[in-house]
């Protein structure tokens, strides 16, 4: 006689494991959906009953971390330095939860509602456990086989630090700190999930800027072999970074599809992608700044501190490590030490946020420059242009082994003192503090790296994925182009770029030509997808290369057909070729005559395929310089950012409006870090934000009209000259901000050293001041 729900159980175990040919018997149709239950507590031991969520109305099944740890494998990591420690992350908990937000359970029901409903009654039992909310490495140890709370270290550095530092003549010495910050794109995440009806292959729709990655990861953590899992991807609603990297949700709703044998699908909400995204920044940087009594750099000390969160995500240590590289800006500094200690606390896992490390890096230096130039009587502009590398210089090694390409730094300088008119703005803005008005000018110098991809510097940096790019082109018979790409298109206007690179390769109009991209099986490898500004110049340079292969192609097909035997002989006439006798070929008979294959050159194959994959050989530094007047009130504290110049130079422009669209877009996401958005946690370990009436982007009328000023210098390290764009905007906002903020305080404080500057604690140290020189005056 059988056991009382041994049917059950053993019913339950064949989907779990993936038993093909029970999947396939017992295989249904339509769409179900999935509820995340996530830990309402930082740090406990949990104990979950799951039973009476099971048994309520339209429930198709509650997977909790005993069901699904056993036939799936906790993710890998993208960014798996060998300086990092060990820690799985796996789809749902199993005894024991590290932070608000850590995915338990999952319902899946017929619809969200039920799915919401049923998700109420799955029950945790926590046993609450000593809580490591500001990053300590001797806090209380949220892996008990580490040492500490350190998830790793490294450090970059040149020369003789220590006599350098005994010699300036200044020390400049300050704590520089980022917030943490919510990417906030537009449409939050989004997974369904569909396998054939022997469970055997995937098909995975879902939110994300790299497709190919996602793939390996599902491969991976389904145990399956990558050509069994197939990637989609449509509009993505914006990204900024936070989708940059595969999510546990995305194995988690695979899991479940395969185990009920009917697609499911899971939306994250608003108020749950405050905790179940990425968050970015989050790090301190200690800095210790030697100068000569002329204002040139003598020697530089930066200590990084890097906020990790919960779990060791899929990027690692990576933002840390590029904040403590790129803390020497464009500047000349020979004797330097810069480390990094990157610490998990009980919060949500840091993950990529537009600028990568680079805007915590440029925060630091540019806080610590203006104060030397301060202390030394120098002007903000002149420090800078003492110290910044020449074109001469140019590549220039860090001290950190990154080359600086090309640039002409001081130019681009000069150029936004000369736009802004700086001595006549300060000394207008000193008269205004004359008069009471606290009105404040500042300037921020950055380099941005670009063209993220050589896959020999990403492997030795611990980067799983190379940083190679592919690209197709195809014509068909009647002249219509198609470029298949990795890349992904996220609001950022790539599309456009490649479409107008192969339309201007070929000779056709760009309404010749589409673009195909968001399917792992149609479209070509590419090992990192959309991110660390490489859009322009990797992937373009390998439409460029792919594009003119093809025009290269058609050219010797229209030399046969012609009759010519000299290519030099066959001439361009945009959508076509003509001889010396005055007979044309266009594209469009080109392409019929290719397919129809009855008169082709030697050796040419029937059809026109082209195709080009592209590995650059270093990043390129994309580079600017901006000024900013702001006015603080003194009423509420509120910053008013009324005027705002951004030099900027990317090398070639491949579209100009995109690029000023760019420049924008990152400059309103720095004005919101910077004044604004903040993602605070309580002293047990709670977040603050949960929800959008908790968290305050930045609105139309927080940001001036951008008045931009463009160079043109060409990277020798990319095909076509571009680099990239996609972070510039949003580097130095928080350093000029903050330094036209503290010019308009007058006086030394540390409510500059930190970012958001919010009004409440501007108005908290005007309160301050004013009690200091006026003890019975109030605000």
């Amino acid at each position: 006689m059988t056991a009382p729900g041994t049917t059950e159980r053993n019913h339950r175990a064949r989907l779990l494991t993936g038993d093909a040919r029970y999947l396939a018997d017992n295989a249904s149709t339509g769409d179900l959906h999935l509820v995340v239950v996530r830990s309402r507590q930082p740090h406990a031991k949990i104990t979950v009953d799951a039973d009476p969520a099971r048994s309520a109305p339209g429930v198709q099944m509650v997977l909790t971390g005993s069901d699904i740890r056993p036939a799936t494998s906790p993710m890998q990591m993208m960014w798996n330095a060998p300086i990092q420690a060990s820690a799985p992350t796996w789809s749902l908990a199993g005894d024991r939860v590290r932070y608000v937000g850590e995915p338990i359970a999952a319902v899946v029901a017929d619809d969200p509602y039920l799915a919401e409903d049923a998700a109420e009654l799955v029950a945790v039992q926590y046993d609450p456990l000593p809580v490591s909310i500001q990053p300590d490495p001797d806090g209380p140890r949220l892996y008990d086989d580490w040492p500490d709370n350190v998830f790793g270290r490294t450090r970059f550095e040149a020369g003789d630090l220590e006599a350098a530092l005994d010699a300036a003549a200044l020390v400049v010495r300050g704590r520089y700190g980022h917030d943490r910050v919510a990417g906030l794109p537009l449409e939050t995440r989004g997974v369904r999930a569909e396998w054939t009806s022997d469970g055997q292959a995937l098909t995975l729709t879902t939110s994300t800027q790299s497709p190919h990655q996602v793939r390996a990861s599902l491969a991976h953590t389904l145990q399956i072999a990558p050509h069994e899992v197939r990637v989609l991807c449509g509009d993505i609603g914006g990204a900024f970074g936070t989708k940059a990297c595969a999510y546990v949700e995305e194995t988690l709703v695979a899991f479940a599809a395969r185990a009920v044998r009917r697609p499911v699908r899971w939306i994250e909400s608003r108020a749950e992608s405050f905790v179940a995204t990425v968050h970015g920044r989050g790090a301190t940087v200690d800095i210790e700044l030697g100068l000569a009594s002329d204002g040139t750099i003598s020697g530089l000390r930066a200590q990084v501190l890097l906020d990790c969160g919960a779990t060791p995500y899929m990027v690692g240590l990576g933002t840390g490590i590029v904040t403590a590289a790129m803390v020497f800006g464009p500047y000349r500094i020979a004797d330097a030490l810069s480390e990094l200690v990157g610490v998990v606390t009980n919060k949500t896992p840091i993950g990529a946020y537009r600028g990568f490390g680079m805007p915590e890096a440029t925060f630091a230096i540019e806080r610590a420059l203006d104060e030397g130039a301060r202390r030394l009587d120098l002007d903000p502009v002149e420090i800078r242009r003492r110290n910044m590398l020449q074109p001469h210089e140019l590549p220039h090694w860090t001290p950190a082994m990154l080359c600086l390409d090309s640039g002409d730094y001081r130019q681009l300088l000069d150029k936004v003192s000369d736009r802004i008119d700086w001595p006549r703005t300060r000394a207008t803005a000193a008269d205004a503090r004359a008069g009471g008005r606290l009105i404040g000018v500042g300037i921020a110098s950055y380099v941005e790296a670009t063209n993220f991809g050589p896959s020999l510097t990403s492997a030795m940096m611990g980067i799983s994925n190379p940083g190679h790019d592919r690209a197709v082109v195809r014509i068909d018979d009647s002249g219509q182009v198609t470029v298949l790409t990795g890349q992904m298109p996220m609001g950022q206007g790539l599309d456009l770029v490649l479409i107008q690179i192969a339309a201007e390769e070929i000779g056709v109009p760009a309404a010749r030509v589409s673009l195909v991209w968001g399917d792992t099986l149609a479209c070509p490898y590419t090992g990192y997808g959309s991110g660390g500004s490489r859009g322009a110049g990797v992937a373009g340079s390998a439409v460029m290369t792919a594009a003119r292969q093809m025009r290269n192609r058609l050219r010797a097909l229209a030399t046969h057909l012609l009759g010519v035997e000299d290519t030099a002989a066959v001439h361009d006439i945009g959508d076509g070729f003509r001889d010396d006798s005055g007979n044309t070929l266009s594209i469009t008979q080109l392409a019929a005559a290719a397919y129809r294959a009855t008169d082709l050159p030697a050796g040419m194959e029937p059809g026109l395929e082209t195709s080009y994959s592209y590995d650059p050989n270093a990043f390129a530094f994309s580079y600017g310089t901006v000024a900013a007047v702001v006015e603080v009130s003194t009423d509420t504290g509120a910053v008013d950012v009324q005027r705002l110049v951004f030099g900027h130079d990317c090398g070639r422009q491949l579209n100009p409006k995109i690029v000023a669209a760019q420049i924008r877009g990152g400059v309103a996401q720095g004005i919101g870090a910077t004044l604004f958005e903040h993602l605070p946690y309580t002293e047990d370990g709670h977040p603050a934000v949960q929800s959008l009436w908790d968290y305050f982007p930045p609105l139309a009328a927080n940001v001036p009209d951008i008045e931009l000023v463009h160079t043109e210098t060409p990277s020798p390290f990319s095909l076509n000259g571009a680099k990239g764009v996609g972070e510039s905007g949003v580097i130095p906002i928080a350093a000029v901000i903050a330094n036209a903020i503290r010019d308009a305080l007058g006086h030394d404080s540390q409510v500059t050293d930190s970012v958001p500057i919010t009004a409440e604690r501007l108005l908290e140290e005007l309160e301050r001041d004013r009690r200091i020189t006026d003890p019975s005056a109030t605000i």
